[in-house]
């Protein structure tokens, strides 16, 4: 009898090496092959941080990380900052990204850039339903655990599981890129250290840009901020009172010829009775052109499109959003 629990545990102990082992390698394999993408490195950079040292965290699109400057945040709030933002982030991201990173840094506050609330439904109704790239960087960037199966639970049909916990799926093939490993290859080699989660445009607006925006057509069609979104608001607010973190939702500026040529006023009405709706501070960025220095004669200085900030930009806003912070508190 004895001999035959022994064999029984030696077959057991050899599974659990064996399922062990297939992990690691899954997990090697991934990070050499998995397509390079600031919103997975933001999550491996952040499980590096110090216990509190993301003394603010700042959730959304790459409205966040095109926007706000550490440094300038350091300068103005004496506060370490850092982005948890990804593309086409959406507020049912953003919730998740809190939930985890709650796990790890309590933030003296969170800042939500509020172009997050504009509607994809996280792409569930595509040509693809549920599966895009940029989803599924937010989602891979994620460790493993409750909240990750709880994120892909809530945001991917069932029959996606698999696809989404399991990107090895998605990017075997790659090993034949040379350039995606090559740049894995030194970003975990040490990498790593060097990665910013502030990324910030690195042209200026064009004059061929500019001009097809002051010529545009206005378009009266409303943005949508869509069910599952609010609700989402709703839950991060509702986790931040309970984690006793002042929330606020600053929306970037954008292009001014931009804002003229579009219903920008239906949707900013909608996003403040929405924050004040959870009694949260609401800064509109595109009412104070001039306060933050974004004169007429420099906005394609500051902007590479209609909506993404390059350094100088990026610099001017973050010193106005955190000045006017500062008076909230």
């Amino acid at each position: 009898m004895n001999k035959l629990r022994g064999r029984n545990l030696l077959i057991l102990l050899k599974w659990v090496l064996f399922i062990l082992l297939f992990f690691c390698i899954q997990l090697m394999a991934v990070r050499m092959l998995y397509p390079s993408n600031v919103g997975t490195r933001a999550w491996q950079r952040f499980y590096r941080l110090k216990k509190g040292e993301a003394e603010l965290l700042v959730l959304g699109s790459s409205h966040a990380y095109s926007t706000f400057d550490p440094a300038v945040i350091q300068e103005i709030a004496g506060m370490n900052s850092y982005i948890l933002a990804s593309n086409s982030q959406t507020v049912v991201q953003a919730y998740f990204n809190l939930k985890e990173a709650l796990r790890y840094q309590h933030p003296e506050a969170v800042i939500l850039e509020a172009s997050s609330l504009d509607d994809n439904n996280n792409w569930r109704y595509g040509v693809t339903p549920d599966r895009d790239w940029k989803k599924e960087a937010n989602i891979d960037g994620m460790r493993f655990g409750l909240t990750k199966l709880e994120a892909v639970k809530e945001q991917y049909l069932q029959e996606n599981w698999s696809y989404a916990l399991f990107p090895i799926v998605r990017c075997h093939d790659n090993w034949e890129d040379i350039a995606t490993v090559g740049s894995n290859l030194a970003f975990w080699s040490g990498g790593i250290w060097n990665f910013s989660s502030f990324h910030p445009s690195v042209t200026f607006m064009s004059e061929e840009t500019a001009a097809l925006y002051a010529q545009a057509e206005y378009n009266p069609g409303e943005f949508v901020i869509s069910e599952t979104n609010v609700e989402h608001f709703h839950k991060l607010a509702r986790l931040c009172r309970e984690e006793e973190i002042p929330l606020y939702v600053v929306m970037a500026p954008m292009y001014d010829e931009y804002i003229r040529s579009v219903n920008y006023d239906s949707w900013a009405e909608k996003i403040m009775a929405l924050a004040e709706s959870e009694g949260v501070y609401y800064l509109d960025c595109n009412r104070h052109y001039d306060e933050i220095g974004l004169e007429a004669i420099d906005f394609e200085d500051a902007f590479n499109g209609w909506h993404h900030l390059n350094g100088t930009g990026a610099a001017k806003v973050s010193r106005f959003v955190m000045e006017k912070l500062q008076v909230q508190e």
